[in-house]
């Protein structure tokens, strides 16, 4: 079942956010962040409502364990993206798609379930820009948001080439009321 958790992510000036559609480009995107050195306290994911209710509901174990990206493969493009920069460096021994698999899954969980409104409203983001992001999720969405630090344009990167849509302004747009 789809836990609730408190936990919050960084501040709103060193957030990036991306939202996707597709828990495989989702899974991509997080392995390529830890491959880059992004830690699991680092990055947090969060569902819609509505994706929420629908994990909830699914008779898929595979959902209900997993909780927000299902465990599974990569996609065929980020396999082959990383056998390829495998054969550009073949002179280092330290690039392949298997050693990168699994650095990517050297920390379990790989990221924290973190609430959309919950860690939204902690970043003092408006109520209906909340709203309006939730809506937009739908029942399929993830939003990753990265604690980036000073690496947001790499973060951004990162989230991009995985088919990623970035909300990083929505994310951490403050309130007037609140500000």
């Amino acid at each position: 079942m789809w836990t609730q958790q408190s936990q919050t992510i960084g501040t709103a000036s060193n957030i990036v956010a991306a939202l996707f559609f597709n828990d495989v480009s989702a899974r991509d995107a997080v392995a390529d962040l830890k491959i880059a050195g992004f830690r699991a306290r680092d990055i947090g994911v969060a569902l819609s409502e509505k994706g929420k209710r629908a994990r909830n509901r699914s008779s898929d174990a595979k959902h209900l364990s997993a909780g927000a990206i299902p465990e599974g493969e990569h996609s065929l493009l980020w396999n082959f993206r990383h056998s390829f920069e495998h054969d550009l460096h073949a002179q280092e021994p330290n690039l392949s798609s298997r050693e990168d698999a699994a650095l990517a899954g050297v920390e379990k969980p790989a990221f924290r379930q973190v609430d959309l409104t919950d860690t939204l409203l902690a970043l003092r983001v408006a109520d209906v820009t909340i709203r309006l992001l939730d809506r937009e999720m739908g029942a399929a969405g993830l939003l990753i948001l990265v604690d980036a630090g000073d690496r947001a344009d790499e973060a951004e990167s990162i989230l991009e080439q995985n088919r990623g849509f970035l909300r990083t302004v929505m994310a951490t747009e403050r309130s007037r009321i609140a500000g």
